[in-house]
């Protein structure tokens, strides 16, 4: 983040400081007294020395950045140097020389030529107007139009439109440098302030015009379609081919999945869990409003399953088949229930306008599916998820193994979510601090969750610990961890294991919250751990997988996250992208079934992004370009922190249409989401106003 930071700051501050250096430089009254000349030469210079200074900075930073992957900067780097490199290079070789010259004790000949020669002057002046100009381009381009995929035309566009205004500048520079040798330089004061107020004013009512008629065009432009298709798009067929007897369609209006032949296209409506037999588990949850008190005694206005926060504890073994039955009692907006992390049949996914319609009020809907994976999951609704789960409406999903636990294992589940209370204030699920009784000599299961937007640090302290479970995959040969913190991404979840010692522990979820064990619930609070941050890239041994670095992949994708200011179905954002685009304009990823695929994420904004693909795991294969070392790192949601980089794969081995989106729900409510898509796969469902579904 920080090198992220610095470099949109330095660019930020080039662009002040060349634009008020060529501010100044148009203005010199080269007429003025020795004295105050040098002195307006010397605070031009400075300015023009600080820029250069932020300029070698930035090339520093894009380098670092470069190093860790081309990406980083393989889209701009052309308009920079065009924008930005070369008006400084002739700064340099043209204009510097002459200010250095003007500024030698006793060197009235340049300063004559200043007063007396239009070219000279403009030599002079204009290479520095054009860092100014070209700098703020950048800034408007890298501001506002962040992450837009390099093309001929956009470069173009900020070619053009830099090269209008240069010539501009020349030709009022000259025509001005002539009329004040003809008046005598800045003899009427006044007349020249009213002429350059009134310059200002017209070029401030014409940026007003075109930046108004911009906002109007792109508020409206921006706006979800009443009814749409998911399956309409863009697609991206990541370097593979489909069946050739398939009919794919992109803006067309057709389903990307389309019309077939020689193949029948399967609705995800068929891509269920097994619909008959007898439940090994059955659950109902009833979505409603309630008003909860917590355990810090505040009042929480909430929606909740089965009039609980969070929602009830749903725990199964491996290879149940699970029936839930989901009942709306009074959300208005409808609810889902997806199963985060657990990879069940398509139908069974919970996404509103993707697999299913929204449940509305007095409607059910029975989810059916074999529990496959063991460890630690959770449920949510994802209708209007980043509302909903901030509400309430989310709860715990643990598989056990078929082979069962440790004998006399203490299992707990660690949720410290935060919530809104009646008053407007926010507060820690585990505020004040939960103690429990564990005797010593006692096996420990910790499963971390994060159910949040932002990565969570858990710290814990008073014990030697192992990281057993990632995303509720199992670490190979996990060794003891000491004065380590954990962050773990949201909608990421970490079982740590340990054997309860004599003294007491304390697991730190905020600094004002968390749990407390030891031999009878009392005791001296340990130190609190604040050391360096585990790393799953080289924790753990080794274990051969059918996936690796080496592998030939059938097809690979580049998701390349930005930042940028826009709009966003009609409202003003600060948007974060995906190769330069939001949904509903980013791509649809195709796959076939069995396809191996490989993904690369780079983060080139200025927050962290979880991403999560539903339906499968991720082997992570590097990140900034340093390849795994330890065990196997499988995830479902992968925190990409600023300035970093991944490479990771998966099996197209689960068919049908997949959210792939950002894990902080509000980035994914403006449009930080895409589809992964199975060839002869299609939806029959809607988002939008005139639909009753709210996907995010």
């Amino acid at each position: 983040m920080v090198l992220i930071g610095l470099d949109l700051a330095l660019l930020l501050l080039l662009s002040i400081v060349w634009g008020i250096a060529g501010y100044r430089i148009g203005y010199l009254d080269v007429r003025a007294a020795d004295i105050r000349l040098q002195s307006r030469l010397r605070s031009i210079l400075v300015f023009q020395g600080i820029g250069m200074g932020l300029a070698l900075a930035k090339i520093v930073t894009l380098s670092i950045l470069f190093a860790r992957d081309r990406l980083f900067w393989k889209d701009s780097w052309l308009i920079h140097l065009l924008l930005i490199g070369i008006p400084l290079v002739t700064v340099l070789i043209v204009s510097i020389p002459r200010l250095w010259t003007m500024m030698r004790k006793g060197s009235k000949t340049s300063s004559d030529r200043a007063r007396e020669d239009s070219l000279w002057f403009l030599k002079l002046v204009l290479p520095v107007r054009a860092a100014g100009v070209g700098t703020s381009l950048d800034s408007i381009r890298t501001f506002f139009f962040g992450g837009t995929p390099f093309t001929a035309w956009n470069t173009l566009f900020f070619l053009g439109l830099f090269a209008v205004i240069i010539v501009c500048q020349w030709i009022v520079i000259v025509r001005e440098h002539r009329e004040a040798i003809k008046e005598g330089f800045f003899r009427r004061p006044n007349l020249w302030w009213k002429h350059r107020v009134l310059r200002a004013s017209v070029v401030a009512l014409i940026a007003v015009m075109v930046v108004s008629n911009w906002f109007l065009w792109s508020s409206h432009a921006s706006k979800i379609p009443d009814r749409m298709s998911m399956m309409v798009g863009t697609m991206d067929m990541g370097g593979g081919k489909l069946s050739d007897t398939s009919m794919m369609m992109g803006h067309s209006g057709m389903n990307h999945a389309g019309s077939t032949t020689g193949m029948e296209a399967v609705s995800v409506t068929k891509l269920t869990g097994p619909q008959t037999g007898q439940p090994d588990q059955r659950f109902q949850l009833v979505a409603e409003k309630q008003k909860v008190k917590i355990a810090s005694g505040d009042v929480i206005d909430a929606w909740t399953f089965n009039g609980q926060l969070p929602g009830p504890e749903l725990r199964v073994k491996q290879g149940d088949l699970v029936e839930v039955k989901l009942i709306n009692k009074d959300i208005e907006e409808g609810v889902t229930i997806h199963w985060h992390g657990q990879d069940v049949p398509n139908a069974e996914d919970g996404v509103s306008g993707v697999t299913q319609d929204a449940v509305m009020p007095g409607e059910t809907f029975t989810y059916r599916f074999i529990a496959e994976q063991s460890g630690s999951y959770w449920y949510h609704s994802h209708q209007q998820s980043s509302e909903q789960v901030k509400k309430g409406l989310f709860g715990t999903l643990i598989v056990e193994p078929d082979a069962g636990r440790p004998a006399g294992e203490q299992d707990i589940t660690v949720m410290d979510p935060t919530y809104v209370t009646e008053s407007g204030s926010e507060v820690n699920f585990l505020n004040p601090i939960e103690r429990r009784t564990v005797a010593p000599g006692t096996p420990v299961r910790m499963r971390l969750f994060n159910t949040g937007n932002w990565p969570k640090i858990f710290a814990l302290s008073g014990v030697a610990y192992k990281v057993d479970a990632i995303d509720g995959t199992e670490v190979n040969a996990p060794t003891n961890l000491e004065h380590v913190r954990l962050e773990v991404a949201a909608g990421g979840r970490y079982d740590v294991t340990f054997m309860m010692p004599d003294t007491p522990v304390f697991l730190s979820t905020d600094p004002s919250s968390g749990m407390f064990l030891s031999a009878n619930g009392q005791g001296e609070m340990p130190r609190i751990v604040d050391g360096p941050f585990f790393d799953p890239l080289s924790y753990g041994s080794p274990k051969a997988t059918n996936i690796s670095t080496n592998t030939t992949f059938d097809r690979s994708y580049v998701m390349v996250f930005d930042n940028r200011l826009g709009f966003y179905d009609g409202k003003f954002e600060r948007l974060f992208t995906i190769n330069g685009n939001v949904f509903p304009d980013t791509p649809m990823l195709m796959v076939k079934e069995g396809d191996l695929v490989k993904t690369t994420f780079v983060n080139r904004s200025l927050v962290p992004h979880p991403m999560h693909l539903h339906g499968h795991h991720m082997l992570v294969l590097s990140r900034n370009g340093r390849p795994t070392t330890g065990s196997p790192w499988w995830v479902d949601t992968l925190n990409v922190d600023p300035g970093e980089s991944y490479e990771v794969a998966f099996v197209a081995d689960n068919p049908g249409v997949w959210m792939d989106h950002c894990h902080n729900l509000e980035h994914a409510a403006i449009g930080m989401t895409l589809h992964l898509a199975y060839e002869g796969v299609t939806s029959p469902f809607e988002i939008g106003r005139a639909s009753q579904n709210k996907p995010e």
